[in-house]
């Protein structure tokens, strides 16, 4: 399998540094994508993929070199998370970084109501989830980890008036745990 497409039911609010849909835009799709190569233009190749699906205008898109058929789920009271996971190119602060094409990919649905604000604060959640993760692991050795160096994360949330979903917030407090867990199967 190279392509995995999740239907989140509804419309949702998404943000997140992946090459479609992360800008607070609506999104009902959410797709990972397997590659075997670099590619040059991940926003055409990103819109070229989605119109082949239908789903323009409609979802959100993750590239990775990891394999997709081994997807890792997780699911709590308040939030799912779905991730692939290669390690393969590390991001240690305060080391050069490979070209190798691995990624850490985290999707992070919600099922609380959220601001902008409270969307982008889940965001920070789960990057920092991730990176206290890795470096838990040892992925850099004893040096601190952010990941690796294509990582993408995307938040989806309904839209709602929560401004906060840091680590003292039950929701963060899940997405944290979840992640911890997501991470180290």
């Amino acid at each position: 399998m190279t392509l995995f497409v999740l239907d989140l039911g509804r419309d949702l609010l998404a943000l997140g540094n992946v090459v479609l849909g992360g800008d607070f835009e609506k999104v009902r799709y959410v797709v990972f994508k397997q590659v075997d190569r670099y590619i040059a233009d991940f926003d055409l190749y990103a819109s070229t993929l989605l119109e082949s699906l239908g789903l323009v205008g409609r979802a959100a898109v993750f590239f990775t070199a990891a394999d997709i058929s081994k997807m890792r789920r997780a699911e709590g009271r308040l939030v799912e998370l779905y991730a692939t996971v290669g390690l393969a190119n590390p991001a240690c602060i305060g080391a050069t970084h490979s070209r190798e094409e691995h990624t850490v990919n985290i999707l992070v649905v919600s099922r609380v109501p959220l601001s902008r604000r409270g969307l982008l604060d889940l965001y920070r959640t789960a990057a920092e989830a991730k990176a206290a993760t890795l470096t838990a692991r040892g992925l850099c050795g004893g040096r601190p980890s952010l990941g690796t160096t294509s990582d993408a994360v995307l938040v989806a949330a309904p839209p709602g008036d929560a401004h906060y979903a840091g680590a003292a917030t039950e929701i963060g407090s899940e997405t944290s745990f979840l992640i911890y867990e997501i991470l180290n199967k």
